[in-house]
């Protein structure tokens, strides 16, 4: 028995099922890891923070939550955790790219994934910087099902999206700034002999000024829909979604085929990214261009939507290098069980070792 040691959410949660908010069956997927020759054992990160329990040059399996207060707890508690010795499956890396399309940007090209061109800012201040090709498409950093994804066609058009996307200063933010600005008497600091009340209230209002990051991507002419392929261990389940008339995003659109014609060239694209990954389990976001080329948009590791899965009738697997339909529905905790079985089967010396 392979001994998987996994970090739950609260009351044991293991995201998600049919939304972010609702967990699998917890008790199945640890049966179904037992059948298949996995020995799990439950863990909450503050057990492990608070020095309740101890791991070390273990192999760790961690959810993930959309709740903040979790989110941020997780990123300090696996950083830690992996300074311990242990092996985070998946990795810190793809952990970052959950909710974060500025961080998949990155590590997509640290991958050698740069077939679209993509731009990652902090603010509209740096757009000057680059010589910026429209159309383009416009990501806020988090959202899903196409929230916060625009196609803008100049940068006039760019700068009205991200400022309508900025949070606007409060009555109390610009009351204090009237204050600095027109009000603050000549005062003195210590040890600061060149303070300027004006152009400190001048920083100041620098200083608040409501700014977001925000994601530009290469602009991909034409295309009517776009191919979900979730990867787990050794299956791929794939959809296609259609795009919205008169709109160019797929995702979101709630117009899908679960059974798409030919394929075997996605699924490929799809499987060539999923052994660079070393990741039990992957989400991809594909689409194929004019000229025949597959580009992967966006993907996550863990805590992905399961429609694709879930309203499949089965599965491709690839037997000696061809892509056979297997006709099959099984639970979504069979499936992730079988899936992280096949993953550490494949991986456990490595895993134990490195």
């Amino acid at each position: 028995m392979k001994a998987l040691n996994i970090i739950t959410g609260y009351d044991n949660f293991i995201g998600q099922t049919r939304k972010p908010w609702v967990s699998i069956d917890t008790d199945m997927f640890l049966a179904e890891l037992q059948n298949q020759g996995v020995s799990p054992k439950l863990y909450q990160m503050h057990q492990l923070i608070n020095g309740l329990e101890t791991l070390r040059d273990s192999v760790i399996f961690y959810t993930f939550s959309h709740r903040a207060n979790l989110r941020s707890y997780f990123h300090d508690g696996l950083i830690w955790l992996e300074s311990m010795g242990n092996k985070l499956i998946p990795s810190i890396d793809l952990f970052l790219c959950h909710e974060n399309k500025g961080w998949q940007e990155l590590y997509k090209h640290k991958m050698g994934y740069d077939g679209l061109k993509c731009y990652y800012f902090s603010s509209k201040r740096e757009l000057d910087a680059v010589d910026l090709k429209y159309p383009l498409v416009f990501k806020t950093l988090n959202g899903s099902n196409s929230s916060g994804v625009a196609l803008v066609h100049n940068k006039a058009e760019l700068l009205r999206t991200i400022i309508n996307r900025e949070k606007k200063l409060s009555f109390l933010e610009k009351t204090d700034l009237i204050r600095r600005k027109y009000l603050r008497k000549y005062k003195k600091f210590p040890g600061y002999p060149n303070y300027d009340s004006r152009y400190d209230a001048m920083l100041y209002e620098d200083y608040i000024k409501p700014e977001i990051p925000f994601i530009l991507q290469e602009f991909v002419p034409g295309l009517s829909c776009d191919y979900r392929v979730v990867r787990l261990g050794e299956r791929a389940f794939i959809s296609k979604r259609m795009t919205r008339k008169g709109d160019f995003r797929a995702s979101g659109g709630g117009h899908f085929d679960f059974m798409p014609k030919e394929p075997e060239r996605i699924l490929q694209k799809a499987k060539e990214i999923y052994e660079t990954f070393d990741s039990p389990y992957l989400s991809m976001d594909l689409a194929e261009d004019s000229k025949g080329n597959i580009h992967i948009l966006e993907f996550q590791a863990q805590h992905f939507g399961v429609n694709t899965i879930i309203r499949s009738k089965g599965f491709y697997v690839n037997e000696g290098g061809a892509w056979v339909f297997q006709e099959r529905k099984a639970l979504l905790e069979q499936y992730l069980a079988q899936g992280m079985a096949h993953y550490l089967n494949q991986r456990w010396s490595s895993l134990t070792t490195s």
